[in-house]
């Protein structure tokens, strides 16, 4: 009976710690899918009754361009219907100061923590419309950020217009963030290409400088390998990885500059890499082959002219393809660094 109740208390234990694990588990999960802050897109004012239709629209777009931006997790209003009530006050609530209580106490149950307020102005005598949005702390009230945009009076019912206009607001929004994004990108990027053209460079130079004395040197041939395995390391690092490198560069960037990436990408693993590089593995074989097999000084002496006249061949049209990639990438960062000076 004793050991009976031992082994029950002793199953009963590891359940609990069982559940305690899992627990643990979720709460660190849980965590860390709700380390981005929660939004709430208020409905943007508008000044006049006949715009009441772009001030919703606008909303929704504005909405859809933050949930684009990444950056928040953002309390969709068709989720969490807490207005309806308000609905006929919306318009004069432009500040956490001015929602009722139990706006107040909503948001909160949804875990609100900022609240974006916009109004849409139309004026008349100089035929635009403006639309101003700030971002507000629902439990301090602070203002970290505010901005507005221009839009034309012929353009308010163009959809692309519209949208075009907000993502424009979402920028001036978070241009501190996009910059040191791009910034980020522009870092991590360059890193991995200039290290490649400074490997790249290497298995031409160990080539045509090294390969000679490669032949008859062991020291010499420990070189030459060593060059080829740093080279193997970053093509095999941009070849694995380098879908996923453009696809987080372009997020950032944007199309045009992303394409710009791919072709460099493109001429490094078929011009460069394919064209020369593999033909110069080739060589390398027959470096084997000639330090390891033949003994016969005839048959050693015509693989070695084979050897040299391969090699002169492969590093002649490398350096070509290196230099014309290599300007391509003195051109994008170019591009680049203009345009986050303009920021």
């Amino acid at each position: 009976m004793k050991n009976k109740q031992t082994i029950y208390l002793s199953t009963s234990m590891k359940y609990i710690l069982f559940m305690i694990c899992v627990l643990f588990s979720f709460s660190s999960t849980v965590a860390q899918k709700n380390t981005k802050t929660n939004i709430y897109v208020w409905d943007f004012k508008y000044s006049d009754t006949n715009i009441e239709e772009f001030a919703d629209k606008l909303t929704d777009d504005f909405e859809t361009e933050l949930i684009k931006l990444d950056n928040y997790a953002v309390l969709q209003r068709r989720n969490h219907n807490l207005v309806l009530i308000h609905r006929d006050m919306e318009n004069s609530i432009s500040n956490v100061t001015n929602l009722s209580s139990e706006a107040l106490d909503q948001l909160k149950t949804i875990q609100a923590e900022v609240v974006v307020f916009g109004e849409l102005e139309k004026d008349e005598g100089s035929g635009v419309y403006e639309v101003t949005v700030f971002f507000q702390n629902l439990q301090s009230g602070k203002i970290p950020k505010k901005e507005s945009v221009i839009i034309p009076l012929a353009l308010i019912n163009s959809n692309t217009h519209r949208k075009a206009y907000m993502k424009q607001l979402i920028e001036k929004l978070h241009a501190k963030e996009i910059l040191k994004a791009k910034n980020d990108q522009f870092s991590f990027i360059s890193k991995k290409l200039d290290t490649y053209l400074v490997k790249v460079k290497d298995v031409q130079i160990a080539y045509r400088d090294i390969l000679d004395n490669a032949l008859k040197s062991e020291s010499y041939f420990k070189e030459l390998e060593s060059t080829i395995t740093s080279y193997n390391a970053i093509f095999n690092d941009l070849n694995d990885n380098g879908e996923r490198y453009l696809i987080d560069f372009e997020s950032v960037w944007g199309k045009t500059y992303g394409r710009d990436l791919e072709n460099i990408y493109h001429d490094i693993m078929e011009d460069i890499h394919k064209k020369h590089i593999l033909k110069l593995n080739d060589v390398r074989k027959k470096i084997w082959d000639y330090r390891s097999n033949h003994k016969n000084k005839n048959i050693r002496k015509q693989l070695k002219q084979e050897i040299m006249l391969d090699s002169k061949n492969s590093t002649l049209g490398l350096t070509a393809d290196i230099d014309k990639t290599e300007d391509q990438i003195e051109t994008l960062y170019n591009n680049l660094k203009t345009d986050m000076r303009t920021e």
